[in-house]
């Protein structure tokens, strides 16, 4: 550092001792002393004391701060919920519950139960299952047993099926008879994909009294009368699995008319006064398919919660009520679907329901 300084500063002394070789040596002394001075200055101010070179440094020093990371603990997983079918929650089916209970909406399909109940971390305190389900879980040991109730289920409401149409294509209420008349009545046709509620709705359709139709497919005829009748329908027919499925028919208007869960009809109409569908579906009263409906506890659910929510179901009754006031016709007909005939003959109704659907599929 000193080195550069001296170069630099020689620059001046060079171009004087020129500029003054022809004048008095004192002279040139004098520019000397000046220069040597000047030096001595430039000197001093490099090599300065500790204590001022500490003081500058001390001014000029940046500083680091260290910030401390904020560690964010993960949420706690939500307690487990309460589940009901698809369509409860818009259409406020459920009675006796409070804003304290979650409400998990699902599909009520078997591989959907099966992961439910087998969840590392149980999702659901208790469920709601029809008949079957019920008694399919109980002898799996899939839900819990509860004390002095053979059927491993406590009492939870009704769901209940019924024929809804468009009614701003067809004004007139139609009948399942109506529903298979496509000459007359143009349009596709939304049914559940699954033997169960759809061949009592085929043998409806066929003129079979609603009292009669679990003892006609009891016999091999009754089936055969079914399954014929679903031949005749079947090129017009959108298939639906889940609850879900059927609000979505409506609500994109695919079909003119289809069976359908009476949540699934409320919450489609909710939206259309609220403008997101395009149509407006409302049910058909005149017969409706009801199932019984059972609250009851996976095996997977923690001891304290499952005996909190026991208590709870005991005590609020809470219960599925899909029927608004305006569905409902005092001379209607109610069919209530037979759990006892599906528990023993729906295996084999499912699988032939399922060898029919897939023999004319590309």
């Amino acid at each position: 550092m000193l080195t550069g300084l001296l170069l630099f500063q020689c620059l001046p002394l060079n171009m004087h001792a020129h500029a003054t070789t022809s004048g008095s040596s004192h002279g040139t002394s004098n520019s000397v002393e000046k220069f040597f001075s000047h030096i001595g200055q430039s000197v001093t101010s490099v090599f300065s004391t500790p204590e001022a070179s500490a003081h500058a440094h001390k001014h000029s020093k940046a500083r680091h701060v260290t910030k401390r990371r904020t560690v964010v603990k993960p949420a706690a997983p939500p307690a487990p919920g309460w589940g009901v079918p698809e369509g409860t929650v818009a259409a406020n089916a459920l009675v006796g519950s409070d804003s304290t209970i979650r409400l998990i909406e699902w599909d009520g399909q078997r591989p959907t139960l099966d992961v439910g109940v087998h969840a590392a971390r149980a999702d659901w305190a208790t469920v709601l299952l029809d008949g079957s389900q019920l008694a399919d879980a109980c002898q799996k040991g899939w839900v819990r047993p509860l004390e002095g109730n053979t059927t491993c289920g406590i009492q939870g409401g009704q769901s209940t099926l019924a024929l809804a149409w468009d009614r701003s294509r067809l004004p007139s209420a139609p009948s399942w008879k109506d529903f298979w008349d496509v000459a007359r009545h143009p349009g596709r046709r939304g049914l559940r994909l699954g033997a169960r509620t759809t061949l009592e709705i085929a043998l409806l359709a066929d003129g079979i009294d609603a009292r009669d139709i679990y003892t006609a497919l009891s016999t091999r005829a009754g089936v055969d009368r079914a399954f014929h009748k679903l031949d005749l329908l079947r090129p017009y027919v959108v298939w639906w699995k889940t609850p879900d499925d059927a609000a979505r028919i409506m609500e994109q208007s695919s079909a003119l008319m289809t069976s359908a869960p009476m949540t699934e009809i409320s919450s489609v109409s909710a939206k259309v006064k609220a403008g997101p569908a395009a149509s407006l579906f409302v049910a058909q009263p005149d017969v409706v398919l009801r199932t019984a409906l059972y609250w009851a506890i996976p095996a997977n659910t923690p001891n304290e919660v499952a005996k909190k929510t026991l208590e709870r179901i005991n005590t609020a009754s809470p219960h599925l009520d899909d029927t608004p006031d305006s569905a409902t016709d005092p001379n209607g007909t109610i069919l209530p679907v037979n759990e006892a005939f599906w528990t023993k003959y729906g295996d084999q109704l499912e699988q032939r329901f399922q060898d029919w659907y897939g023999s004319n599929q590309p």
